[in-house]
């Protein structure tokens, strides 16, 4: 500071004598007699001469001028020197080629030095290649720290991807801004950021290739986003990915480390497991007799961990045998049944009040956003009968297992898959045999093929010489995707009708929803008629808020208090969606009975209990879900769709007779449904997540292209967990969420006003009214079940012989090997040190 003011003192005593030419002119006058000129003088001065630099006169005068106001002025002109006159037709090129020359040099110098210090922030370790790893990586916070850690350099390239003209007049491009401008502003501003910083990163990879963090995370991306092995060469080349074959490479090692995680896991926390069936087109490049391409049928399977599941006793397992043996002897009754649908109603029926309130409440006409109670606290939903918690410490863990080449279509595909599986897991030893039949319990969930091949192979194995290869271990449970599926394919065949009447039929043909007048198994036919069931079963609610409102349009009805909807919506669950209301009709003369309103009060009872399913699964009400058991067997028996009606007496047995109550509330909690991020609403059966994993392993066959074979997807498929959370995780800091992964929804007002004009009379009672054609009358399903197992029990009878059989006590695990023998009931010769023993 005190040589500022001395250069400033200095120079207020010259201007104050005159003009400070003459005194520079006799400076340089004194410097020609002593043969010197300023070159010489300024290269002594900054440390070019040794005696110079050791005065301490020199050494003052060295310091005033390095620190002076004046240097950067004085540097500037001699990069760019201001124009001597105005005639002046061309700028003196001064010191220009000299100082840029001298500046690239500076620059290179601290930015060499800066890319230095990014070693830590780019780098990493070769055999890291985990989850949390790869998703380390976040763009805001090396944004931060690049800023921080590499200023010259960030500014260098700020100034090359937006000129100072172009930052005059788009300010939103300022990263030094983002809060004065709006959310799209700070979106574009953000991007010029991610520009930077990954062009960094990738700078900092050429410079060494252990820098290589992003290039990794972004390879496995784009190998599973379809990348072919050309667009990698190239995009290695540049450096922003790792070679096609490093990758490859990586993804074997992540599988396998996928694998060991996954029974580290299984030791220490309780798990179940469900398996599938998975089709797969493999193609080849070239057709020959040795290289054709196929329509292969497999399997795959995937380990669920629940960290927030209690572990079951070793004792458990014994208990379990107790009471299946019990239980065997005295099976469910149609009393039992009746009484379960007796004391489960009433909770239904109040979920169902719910539905048909929020109908009103959703509608445009009605118009929520303008009712006078629409903060009070009594429009929440119904508290569950029993709730699954959520937040982050619930939520289920996933790793999918080798896909292999067999099929699960029959028991001994089964019996081999389960050998397949437990190989992998490493549960193949005798040792972990002895401790699963006598200590474990596991649960196995699939579709309704997959637990019904399997209870087969209980039943078949029930002779066998020890517990485990008897299967005395497993506990089976249904998807309830699949349970979805079988009940909406109920009401399809119930209520379908003909285009000329008004049920299903006509309704899809008013959508022109196609593809939905038959029913089938494969692509979206569930997904779109479980559309057309929720909007077909909200025009009939709208018209029946008519009608029991006395108003002629819904939003005639938000004068009214929420006590009075309320009282409103239970009138219409009654008289309009009830089986009371059925039964008051039919004691109606016939003359004066009206068969249209009674079949549609049917329509909505039914599909009420349809949707109070779908929304318990979905918020995870298990004790909805069980509630509704009484009642889905009634209408699967009546519906003659005898599998599930099988399934679901399977599991009332369990929960009612067979199971202990650990297990029992193992298999309600923890083996129906997951939760994949904790949201509360993000419930989903095990069945469908098991779906959506097939899915992922069709796109990373499709990512591989031709000639992929069974055993690369064995390899492969464990870590495709893995590569879900890093495409997640690139999606949200690249935000390329905003193209593809969400979808705006059509509305669906006007499909649904179309099918309330279309319905409109039909709640509206009219005497001596028929249904025309024999073809649109729907039978009630859930009456004829009810009196098919009260009246004529021959189901739960055969169901009950079938299951009654003699099962060996024996427990000898003494190894041996025969031609018949299952793989995974005689192998000796499994991994004992990491056995992978785990609870159900």
């Amino acid at each position: 500071m005190i040589y500022l003011l001395h250069t400033q003192a200095r120079r207020n005593c010259i201007q104050s004598a005159g003009s400070v030419l003459s005194t520079v002119k006799s400076v340089l006058s004194y410097m020609t007699q002593l043969n010197i000129d300023l070159p010489i003088l300024l290269d002594a001065v900054s440390w070019g001469d040794p005696e110079c630099t050791q005065d301490a006169q020199v050494r003052t005068t060295c310091t005033t001028l390095m620190c002076s106001k004046e240097l950067p002025t004085i540097v500037r002109r001699w990069w760019k020197a201001p124009c001597s006159s105005r005639s002046c037709k061309s700028r003196p090129r001064a010191a220009r080629c000299v100082m840029e020359e001298f500046a690239g040099e500076c620059m290179r110098e601290v930015v060499n030095g800066e890319m230095d210090t990014l070693k830590s922030v780019t780098r990493l370790s070769g055999e890291d290649m985990t989850e949390e790893a790869l998703t380390s990586l976040s763009l805001e916070e090396v944004i931060e720290e690049m800023k921080s850690r590499v200023p010259y350099l960030w500014n260098l390239m700020r100034a090359a991807a937006c000129n100072e003209r172009q930052s005059r007049r788009n300010t939103m491009k300022d990263p030094n801004n983002v809060s004065k401008h709006s959310q799209t502003d700070q979106k574009v501003t953000y991007s010029i950021a991610k520009v930077i910083a990954v062009s960094v990163m990738t700078l900092s990879y050429h410079r060494s290739h252990h820098n290589n963090r992003f290039a990794k995370m972004f390879s496995i991306y784009l190998k599973f986003r379809g990348l072919s092995a050309r667009g990698f060469d190239a995009l290695h080349s540049l450096g922003l990915t790792m070679s096609h074959r490093w990758t490859c490479y990586a993804v074997e090692i992540m599988s396998k480390n996928a694998m060991k995680e996954v029974i580290s896991l299984m030791e220490h926390y309780p798990w179940l497991i469900s398996h599938d069936n998975v089709n797969i087109p493999f193609k080849v490049f070239l057709r020959r007799l040795d290289n054709k391409g196929e329509f292969g049928s497999g399997s795959t399977a995937t380990v669920y961990i629940k960290h927030d599941a209690p572990l079951l006793l070793p004792s458990t397992n014994q208990s379990l045998k107790t009471w299946r043996e019990r239980g065997i002897k005295s099976p469910l009754q149609p009393l039992d049944i009746m009484d379960l649908s007796i004391k489960s109603y009433p909770k239904i029926q109040q979920q169902g009040t719910y539905h048909v309130l929020c109908v009103l409440l959703d509608s445009p006409e009605f118009n929520f956003s303008l009712y006078s109670e629409k903060d009070t606290l009594t429009l929440t939903q119904p508290p569950p009968i029993k709730g699954l918690p959520s937040g982050s410490a619930h939520v289920t863990l996933q790793y999918m297992l080798g896909t292999v080449n067999i099929s699960e279509a029959s028991y001994d595909g089964n019996d081999k898959l389960l050998a397949e599986w437990f190989s992998q897991l490493r549960l193949n030893g005798i040792k972990s045999q002895k401790r699963i039949g006598l200590e474990k319990i596991i649960t196995w969930v699939g579709d309704q093929l997959t637990v019904e091949q399997l209870r087969g192979l209980y039943k078949f194995h029930g002779e066998d010489d020890n517990s485990f290869e008897r299967m005395d271990w497993i506990v089976l449970a249904f998807g309830w995707l699949h349970l979805q599926m079988a009940y909406a394919n109920s009401l399809h065949k119930q209520y379908l009708g003909t285009s000329k009447g008004r049920g299903l039929s006509h309704a899809f043909d008013k959508l022109e929803r196609k593809g939905l007048g038959k029913v089938a198994t494969k692509g979206l036919f569930h997904h779109d008629l479980e559309g057309a069931l929720y909007h077909t079963a909200e025009a009939h609610f709208r018209a029946c808020w008519l009608q029991v409102g006395g108003v002629a349009d819904l939003r005639e009805l938000r004068g009214k208090f929420l006590a009075e909807l309320r009282g409103l919506a239970t009138k219409i669950v009654e008289e309009f969606a009830s089986t009371v209301a059925m039964n008051k009709m039919d004691t109606v003369p016939e003359e004066g009975h009206d068969a249209v309103k009674r079949q549609f009060t049917m329509w909505n009872r039914d599909v009420l209990g349809y949707i109070v399913l779908d929304q318990a699964i979905k918020r995870g009400d298990i004790g909805t879900m069980e509630a509704m058991l009484p009642h889905l067997l009634f209408r699967f028996v009546g519906g003659k769709n005898s599998k599930y009606a099988i399934e679901v007496l399977e599991l009332l047995q369990g929960l009612e007779r067979e199971w202990p109550p650990d297990v029992r509330d193992f298999v309600r909690e923890h083996c129906w449904l997951v939760n994949m991020t904790g949201k509360p609403l993000d419930f989903l059966p095990i069945d469908k997540a098991q779906e959506h994993n097939i899915k992922d392993i069709k796109v990373t066959y499709c990512s591989e292209g031709p000639n992929i074979k069974w055993e690369y997807l064995k390899k492969m498929h464990p870590v495709v967990r893995v590569i879900r959370s890093v495409m997640l995780h690139v999606d949200n800091q690249f935000e390329t969420w905003k193209r593809g992964k969400k979808h705006t929804v059509p509305k669906k007002d006007k499909d649904v006003a179309e099918l309330q004009a279309l319905i409109s009379e039909v709640h509206i009672f009219e005497k001596g009214r028929r249904i025309a054609s024999k073809k649109d009358w729907a039978k009630d399903f859930v009456t004829e079940g009810l009196l098919k197992l009260t009246t004529k029990p021959t189901t739960i009878e055969r169901w009950a012989a079938r299951r009654d059989f003699e099962r060996s006590k024996r427990e000898d695990y003494t190894p041996f090997l025969s031609d018949n023998e299952s793989v995974y009931s005689s192998d000796s010769d499994g991994d004992e040190d990491n056995n992978g023993d785990g609870e159900s």
